[in-house]
């Protein structure tokens, strides 16, 4: 399964200050909108001891990342595939030692990932929540940092502190911002403009916003009820129209290669005329 131009995959990690701000959500609804677009997709779950990718894209691993550090299986037994197509390397769950590896099994972990770079066009690293010498080694090999925050005070304070750190590491990892759960474009932009000027003064840092993703907590809820990825089961709410925007720009496409009528109309639409919520209902 080689990628079309036999290049290495690009390595995102999506990393966050604290968790409960929907970093998770996007890694998975991100990749498989990077999937529709036919790009090859592998998801690794990083979080190293309270993994969920399996949970939110209802896949039942039979193996995970400890069956690698503990040297029972070899990589390529660990993957599973997950919807449209994307593949995933579940974390393990629950297991506390996990949570604070070694150097040798995180370098083991990183060697094991290298075997896999010309297999896929994207590899997403979903770490855990916070600063950690995990989640520091993932973002060390990678070509892009995504950091997930929310207009919440405490989480904008967390992702400054998160790339505080990281450029303390002289980390070379471009890193840009997604500004989850906004009421407007407004508040997304003045959430981006507070945590950049902060990065700019203090740490002579450009930081890249990639973008927003509109605030639709009943939408997101019924999904993980459902665990069914709301960008499969509820492709025209304000979310999903967010994430294909947000792709959109990672990609460099425009909008209309995603969502064929205007991007712009469809958003104003949904956020004057929300979908009723006997429309969300799901069915068993």
């Amino acid at each position: 399964m080689n990628n079309s131009s036999n290049q290495k995959a690009k390595i995102i990690t999506i990393t966050s200050g604290k968790g409960g701000v929907g970093k998770s959500l996007f890694s998975v609804n991100f990749g498989i909108a990077c999937a529709k677009l036919g790009k090859k997709v592998l998801i690794i779950d990083g979080d190293l001891g309270l993994a969920n990718i399996h949970i939110l894209t209802n896949t039942h691993p039979e193996h995970d990342l400890l069956d690698i550090l503990e040297k029972r299986k070899k990589i390529e037994d660990v993957i599973i595939s997950g919807p449209e197509g994307v593949h995933i390397i579940p974390g393990a769950s629950g297991i506390f030692k996990l949570s604070n590896t070694t150097h040798a099994k995180r370098q083991l972990l990183i060697d094991e990932f290298s075997k896999l770079e010309d297999r896929y066009d994207f590899i997403i690293i979903d770490t855990e929540a916070g600063i950690s010498h995990n989640v520091i080694k993932f973002v060390s090999i990678s070509d892009e940092t995504i950091v997930i925050t929310t207009p919440d005070i405490t989480a904008m304070a967390d992702a400054y502190a998160t790339i505080k750190v990281i450029n303390s590491k002289n980390i070379t990892s471009k890193i840009s911002i997604v500004i989850n759960r906004i009421k407007s474009f407004e508040e997304g932009e003045a959430t981006y403009k507070k945590i950049s000027l902060v990065c700019e003064k203090f740490l002579s840092l450009n930081v890249h916003k990639l973008g927003f993703v509109f605030d639709d907590t009943t939408t997101v809820k019924l999904a993980i009820k459902k665990r069914i990825p709301f960008i499969l089961s509820f492709p025209k709410s304000k979310a999903s129209i967010s994430i294909k925007s947000i792709t959109s720009s990672f990609l460099g496409l425009s909008i209309n290669t995603i969502e064929p009528k205007i991007f712009l109309n469809k958003l104003a639409m949904l956020i004057t005329h929300p979908i009723k919520k006997e429309e969300l209902v799901l069915k068993s």
